[in-house]
């Protein structure tokens, strides 16, 4: 759309004439400007309001400028507008400083990047600047505030007429309308676009006064249901049915679609039954959630406002750490439309140039230190809060500004703290325009880098407002992601990415430790993430698996006034359903839990002997060769009579390095006989001269189903992809229509064009993207001719690499070991993989969307024989499912299929590929396999003409990984295919492989087709069966969970009394330990005292015998006088001893017996004392043991 300034002269020619005598300086006119666009002049007086150019009092524009093209929609410039309103009000006008000329400006730096000319936007300043100016500013300011109170300055409004804008803010979207069709087509168009809601379709007729009378109140309900249902009109008249299909007749004639499907039909012209059955529908498309029954207000608010970060640092620091940069034009710009809007409102502010802002910020990243890049991403911050300003980056060519801001700090592992968080806030500030949450929702090369920064920056466990920061920017964007689910309007956030974000601030909110704020923030980010969001999500599935509600819960006890965790925990519970769901939506419901179930029930691979084992017959539904029916044209489908392995030869073009040692082409084809022919090397090519000395060395020659000649391209045989596919590829991708399971490996040695032939290049696509893309045609022709079929394609890629399977599906996750996968083998359905991925693709893009990120994970190294040498066996595997109900038997019929498209890494040696280390380990394994893969292929190959047995050796399948995949395929229910690549100068490798594939030829399998049939009775049976089994699984694991509640409970309360008998055993033992102490003691002393008393009564039996003594002389008689008196008194002495000693012995005999009998009785009281010590110890080992018993009981029913 052209953009043009519209310029008026309010003067009226008067300043061109008298400026300069007045002023003191020329001037062309008082400039008034307005923006044309679309038909319509945007003007600013009063209010941002829309008129036709020129139709205001003022009449014509001086001047009419072109300013350039814009290729913004017009519903992205009329929300761009809205948000201008509350900036552009009548109270803001000033005459000077914020007026129409600013407008101007500011819409055309969103539309086209540039301003209106300077000298316009400076006009009002060069006049106020002057004496004349200031000495007329009181009354024009008086002037502006009288004509202010009618609302508007200049009297400019829109008239009533029109739908321009007002001075009062007007809805941006443009109302729902009633769509009126004209054919076939356009009404199949117009449902098509309603499938995923509802659809009201009216048959009308010019003539019909009934019609006439219905159709405003038809569209009054359009308006009302505000888009929420598609309305159509249909003039039967003009309407021409296409070949099967018939219109009603009758007018007015209503019928509503539901989901792409027809709910009812009605004629008459009464407005009640059209409303109640609009209104029905409605409610049966748009069901309440059960969230909107809960007290949520955190999350329910309509009026929520997200968080911006509006403060404004010291700009003089700010620009202090800029060094020279802070000269630029453009910082100068924002660093002045951040002053003015900070100190005197948006409405004084003058935006800078977009231009400049947006080449400075990416020249500063390329310039500037990283340690000092966060002074122009947070002044970019400061300028993002103006709705203006970020309107204009929201709809920026390739958002090439803020995406090179985030990609910046993405790219930084060690990203300083500073700059990460400026990012954050300034991210946090994209939602200051209602036109940036909708391009991040809308666009996934925005939305990618700004989820990965949140993501990276909950895990900055250091710095607290980093989280609270990276949380607030999570809820703005699930605030807009959860306005615009709940609107139904507009795009939500990509389940995948919601599912990102919700592991991410779940693991945040279980780590958040030390900030209240933060863990708020988190809490109310994942709160509007799920508010409302489908019951069956991915998010809700991720809520289950990772305890949603006991991490929030556990926050409790760290964050006891945390209100929003009680909240939250509501939030994220599996809702309940409504208890009234109306009979309508739940026929729908039901309908779809049938198919559901059907689909569960072909999909648990059921012994066959539980399925019918014939099939009766049905017509033919369409007899296309590329996609047959779901019935054999020659009546009961019967089991394929067994055949061989198809074997196909391919020899490839010379490589550089051939060429360069002058090699010599050994490989002859006849393209009639499908003969090749592997010819003797000359003695001059050193690469074949050892296999000639070492054996005998002679033409070989092999008959195969087909020789294909890519060798020279200049040759008329020469055999491109597109042959190799044509003659391959077609036939076993219609052997998967009939319901057999195909198989097709690429054999050969390293460099010999396997993954060429199997994957190709972008401009030469291979066997696997041409089976994809051929599979999808005929699918959609299939849809087209026969729309009762319905076909369901899913696929998984994994590789054999080192003995072990991957799953390239998964992304490698950096610095982490690859997971590898398990391998199970099924009775019914043979070796499988377990846990792999497998992923639904509805067309060809998707399919090929996989294919390409599985190659991009797939093993590839350089060896000295390949470039690009594939280091593992790559298997990449479509599985195809038809489905077809019969509508007059009701029987369902179901054909199931498998492709295995299989690329083997190339048999290498040592010496040729040079390989050491890990490439060597690679090499080994990939030779084991492959030597497994003969061996294989020899077991089971048939015998040769004139032997008299055939080998019954036992096939060594699981002797690899590879082998062991696949068996089915090799020997068992499959069609298989085996693409021999060799090189053309190689004489060793290439004979062997020619003669792996020559006994290949002779491996017979039989194949049969994967077919049911289930009638409609038996379908009722089986479901009914499901449905019970549901119920006793739910039962089941009710009783469990009940079972482990009490289990836990009983083992709380074990484990207490087990504390409290080690409590009890401590304390008695300490006891014990006391009385035995105090028994040693008595025992010690009872002890002494019976060998003292022993010793007294010895001395009272056996007394001491008395002693003679002579008379004394007379010499000494005066001496013995004086003994005898000393005598005496000895004896006396003596007798009191005795009679002393007598007494202690009497008392010490009563003290001892007395002593014994305590003794004794401390005895016989301890003794017993121990054995009920004794006895209690037994107990409480009993009760051990049978809480033991009971626990492990209790454990194994449970089958813990």
């Amino acid at each position: 759309m052209d953009v043009h300034l519209l310029v008026y002269d309010l003067s009226r020619g008067l300043a061109r004439q008298m400026s300069q005598g007045l002023l003191g300086f020329h001037l062309d006119a008082i400039y008034h400007t307005s923006i044309e666009l679309n038909g319509r002049e945007h003007v600013y007086d009063g209010g941002i309001v829309a008129i036709a150019p020129g139709s205001s009092h003022l009449g014509q524009p001086m001047e009419r400028i072109f300013l350039g093209k814009t290729e913004l929609p017009m519903d992205v410039i009329e929300e761009f507008l809205e948000s201008l309103r509350p900036i552009f009000t009548v109270e803001a006008y000033d005459l000077w400083k914020h007026n129409c000329n600013n407008f101007s400006d500011s819409f055309a730096q969103f539309l086209l990047g540039k301003g209106i000319p300077e000298h316009i936007i400076k006009m009002p300043d060069a006049v106020l600047s002057s004496p004349m100016g200031r000495m007329l500013m009181p009354q024009l300011n008086q002037t502006i505030n009288s004509s202010r109170q009618n609302g508007s300055i200049l009297g400019i409004q829109s008239p009533p007429s029109t739908n321009g804008y007002g001075s009062a803010p007007q809805p941006t979207k443009p109302q729902p309308k009633v769509r009126v069709v004209h054919s076939s087509q356009e009404l199949d168009g117009a449902l098509e676009t309603a499938k995923n809601s509802c659809a009201v379709v009216l048959f009308t007729s010019a003539t019909c006064p009934p019609c006439r009378t219905i159709s405003p109140v038809f569209d009054e309900l359009s308006a009302e249901a505000a888009g929420k249902a598609a309305f159509i009109k249909v003039d039967v008249a003009q309407l021409t049915p296409l070949p099967g299909k018939s219109y009603p007749r009758a007018t007015p004639t209503f019928i509503t679609y539901l989901h792409g499907e027809k709910e009812n039909e009605w004629a008459g012209a009464d407005p009640a039954a059209l409303r109640g059955n609009v209104q029905l529908l409605l409610q049966m498309a748009w069901p309440r959630h059960p969230h909107e029954a809960l007290n949520l207000p955190s999350f329910s608010n309509p009026n929520t406002k997200p968080v911006l970060f509006s403060k404004v640092p010291p700009l003089s620091k700010l620009l202090g750490k800029m060094g020279s940069a802070a000269n630029a034009p453009a910082v100068q710009g924002i660093k002045q439309f951040v002053e003015a809007r900070d100190k005197e409102g948006a409405a004084a502010a003058i935006l800078p140039n977009m231009g400049e802002v947006s080449a400075l910020i990416q020249k500063s990243i390329e310039s500037l230190p990283v340690e000092t890049m966060f002074t122009i991403v947070d002044l970019f911050r400061c300028g993002l809060v103006d709705a203006r300003l970020s309107g204009f980056f929201a709809e920026e060519p390739g958002h090439k500004t803020v995406l090179a801001i985030l990609n910046f700090v993405n790219s930084h592992s060690e990203c300083p703290y500073a700059l990460r968080l400026v990012t954050l806030q300034m991210a946090c500030n994209f939602f200051s325009t209602p036109l940036f949450p909708e391009e991040i929702l809308r666009n996934e090369a925005l939305r990618a880098p700004i989820i990965q920064l949140i993501s990276s920056s909950f895990l900055d466990d250091s710095h607290s407002n980093v989280r609270v920061s990276a949380s607030s920017l999570m809820f703005n964007l699930a605030l807009f992601s959860n306005k615009a689910r709940r609107e139904r309007s507009g795009d939500v956030l990509p389940e995948g990415d919601a599912v990102e974000l919700a592991a991410s601030v779940l693991e945040a909110i279980g780590q958040e430790e030390s900030s209240p704020e933060a863990l708020q923030g988190m809490l109310l980010a994942l709160g509007n993430l799920v508010y409302c969001a489908p019951t069956d999500s991915e998010v809700s599935d991720l809520l289950r698996a990772m305890d949603a509600e006991d991490a929030i819960l556990a926050k409790k006890k760290q964050f006891p006034n945390e209100k929003m965790i009680a909240e939250a925990l509501y939030d994220i519970r599996r809702p309940r359903p409504p208890r009234f769901v109306m009979w309508a939506s739940q026929r729908h419901r039901y309908r779809a839990i049938i198919d559901e179930i059907k689909l569960t029930l072909r999909e648990s691979s059921l012994d066959h002997r539980l399925l019918p084992t014939v099939v009766s017959e049905m017509p033919s539904l369409y007899s296309s060769a590329s996609t047959p029916s779901l019935r054999s044209h020659d009546g009961p489908v019967k089991v394929d009579g067994g055949g061989n392995v198809r074997v196909v030869v391919r020899v490839r073009a010379f490589l550089p390095r051939e060429i360069e040692r002058g090699a010599e082409c050994l490989v002859e084809m006849d393209p009639i006989t499908q003969q090749t022919t592997l010819r003797v090397p000359n003695d001059n090519d050193p690469a074949n001269a050892k296999a000639k000395a070492r054996k005998i060395v002679e033409e070989k020659t092999f008959t195969f189903d087909n020789s294909f000649w890519s060798h020279d391209i200049n040759d008329k045989y020469y055999a491109h992809q597109e042959e190799v596919y044509n003659s391959l590829g077609e036939e076993f991708l219609d052997h998967n229509f009939e319901g057999y399971h195909t198989c097709i490996f690429a054999y050969g040695q390293t460099g010999s064009g396997k993954s060429y032939t199997m994957m190709g290049t972008p401009d030469q696509p291979g066997l696997i993207p041409r089976t994809c893309e051929d599979l999808f045609e005929r699918i959609e022709a299939a849809q087209n001719e026969t729309p009762n079929i319905s076909y369901n394609v899913r696929v998984s890629y994994f590789e054999v690499y080192n003995e072990h399977v991957r799953d390239l599906l998964v992304p490698v996750v950096p610095h982490q070991p690859p997971y590898y996968l398990k391998i199970r083998e099924s009775p019914t359905e043979g070796p499988y993989v377990k846990d792999l991925t497998e992923v639904p693709v509805r067309n060809l893009n998707e399919i090929l969307r996989y294919m390409t990120m599985g190659d991009r994970s797939r093993t590839v190294a350089s060896t000295r024989m390949n470039d690009t040498s594939s280091r593992s066996h790559a298997v990449f595997t479509i599985m195809l499912k038809q489905i077809h109900h019969d509508m007059e038997t009701d029987e369902t019929t179901e054909r199931s299929s498998r492709i295995r498209l299989v690329d083997l890494a190339g048999s290498e040696r040592a010496k040729a590929t040079e390989a050491t280390g890990q490439r060597l380990r690679e090499g080994s394994n990939i030779n084991k396999s492959l030597t497994t893969l003969g061996r294989v292929i020899g077991a089971l190959a048939d015998a040769k003409p004139g032997s008299r047995k055939r080998n019954k050796d036992v096939v060594p399948y699981r002797d690899s990984i590879l082998t062991w995949l696949l068996k089915d395929s090799l020997g068992g229910n499959s069609k298989t295919a085996m693409i021999a690549c060799i090189a053309p100068s190689d004489y060793e490798e290439t004979l062997s492989t020619l003669r792996y594939a020559d006994q290949a030829k002779r491996i017979r399998t039989r194949a049969i087709v994967n077919q049911d049939q289930i009638s409609s009775a038996e379908r009722d049976a089986q479901i009914a069966a499901m449905a019970e089994e549901i119920r006793a699984l739910q039962l089941s694991v009710s009783e469990s969970r009940r079972r482990e509640k009490d289990t836990k409970e009983q083992e709380e309360k074990l484990e207490e009394y087990q504390n409290h008998v080690a409590t009890m055993q401590r304390m008695m033992e300490e006891r014990s330990l006391v009385a035995e102490g105090k028994i040693r003691s008595l025992q010690t002393e009872n002890e002494a005292l019976r060998l003292h008393l022993k010793l007294a009564l010895e001395s009272l039996k056996n007394p001491i015998p008395a002693v003679t003594i002579k008379p004394p002389q007379p010499e000494e008689a005066e001496d013995d006088t004086q003994k005898d008196r000393s005598a005496e008194s000895g004896d006396k002495e003596k007798a009191d001893d005795g009679e002393s000693l007598y007494d202690d012995s009497d008392d010490t005999a009563y003290d001892s017996d007395v002593m014994e009998d305590n003794a004794n009785d401390m005895q016989e009281y301890m003794r017993n004392l121990l054995s009920d010590l004794g006895m209690f110890r037994r107990k409480i080992g009993d009760d051990k043991e049978r809480w033991v018993v009971e626990r492990a009981t209790l454990a194994t029913s449970l089958g813990v």
